[in-house]
């Protein structure tokens, strides 16, 4: 029997780390994918919900998706909320930014997927609402204050950006891939076709539209039409200049995207050197931004993939030791989103 028997209590205090507050104004294509990546997110919580739809398209919308299929966590409505997987999250459905109750539901990030609201002015309203910052999920069509492609750029952000676009899918994928070839050989010029899915821009029967090739049945042609990605990629990549354009493709699949990008360097290559260069970048720099592909892949087996850009290193050809041409995959759904999910992560930073 021990005599002297000390029993010493220990006290153990658990912190539990404030999950940041995340609002969608959007229930579109990028919403839901975005929305999917955070229900489960470990320090990121969605805490409401704006779009415009009816409650019962929204909860139906949810839980199914033609491309990802059917969502495995319960949907229940309750007033103003949905209850997903036992967590409630706020729901409203207003047009205006100014509307919504993003200072009520304490939301520190809005991302606006919503297609309307491109333009400064319109996404200055979300802050105004109570959000601390915002993230575009497209292009914008007027000055914010930065345009950040994830592999290229993202260091110049600062406390000071509060309203920040996160490009073009498309632009997420050739930007990254071009950095690499003008850091290790130089580009004289550069040009983009990237083949596309359609998206709900376009028609499923002949109907008027501004560009008139978008007008036509998007399931059954082949339509040559812009590129929103030439824009984004020269503002993160000012070096570029006038020496580099493109095109887009749209195609009759879902999702799953290529790009074709046709480059003259500035000093001469064999496909083995260009391959390899891209191969331990994406082992380095740009790891979990592009991935580096040996296998004859086509397009769908690119769906659900989370890199920005996906290089064919089986399709790399090289035409008089100065002219290249590389094919790049990219979900241009889900591994976008993923990068807007990096970018809610970096902007939480800065607060």
């Amino acid at each position: 029997m021990l005599k002297n028997k000390h029993v010493i209590s220990h006290q153990i205090i658990v912190f539990e780390m404030k999950k940041l507050r995340v609002g969608i104004n959007g229930y579109g294509r990028i919403g839901k994918m975005v929305f999917r990546i955070l229900l489960n997110h470990p320090e990121i919580e969605i805490v409401g919900i704006n779009d415009p739809m009816p409650e019962e398209s929204l909860l139906y919308l949810m839980k199914y998706d033609t491309v990802f299929g059917i969502l495995n966590e319960s949907i229940v409505p309750a007033e103003n909320a949905v209850i997903v997987g036992g967590r409630e999250i706020k729901t409203s459905r207003v047009t205006s930014p100014s509307d919504i109750p993003w200072k009520n539901w304490g939301v520190d990030i809005v991302i606006d997927s919503s297609g309307r609201n491109k333009d400064r002015e319109s996404l200055q309203k979300h802050i105004d609402a109570g959000a601390k910052k915002v993230i575009l999920t497209c292009p914008a069509v007027s000055p914010v204050d930065k345009t950040i492609i994830i592999g290229v750029n993202e260091n110049t952000l600062t406390a000071e950006d509060k309203i920040v676009s996160n490009a073009s899918c498309t632009a997420n994928c050739v930007a990254p891939l071009l950095k690499i070839i003008q850091d290790r050989f130089g580009i004289e010029t550069a040009f983009l076709n990237t083949v596309h899915p359609y998206t709900n821009n376009q028609q499923l029967i002949d109907s008027p539209h501004k560009d008139l090739r978008r007008g036509r049945n998007a399931g059954v042609n082949i339509i040559p039409t812009s590129s929103t990605a030439i824009k984004c990629v020269l503002e993160v990549m000012p070096e570029l200049g006038d020496r580099f354009h493109g095109i887009a493709t749209r195609v009759p699949v879902p999702d799953g995207a290529l790009t074709e990008l046709v480059i003259r360097l500035g000093s001469r290559v064999t496909v083995s050197e260009l391959n390899l260069a891209v191969k331990y970048s994406c082992r380095t720099e740009m790891k979990g931004i592009v991935s580096y592909c040996e296998d004859p892949v086509v397009s769908s087996d690119i769906i659900g993939n989370t890199h920005s850009c996906v290089f064919d290193s089986l399709a790399t050809k090289v035409l008089n030791g100065d002219t290249v041409q590389l094919l790049s995959w990219y979900d241009n759904e889900f591994g976008y989103s993923n990068r807007v999910v990096d970018l809610i992560s970096l902007m939480s930073k800065e607060f």
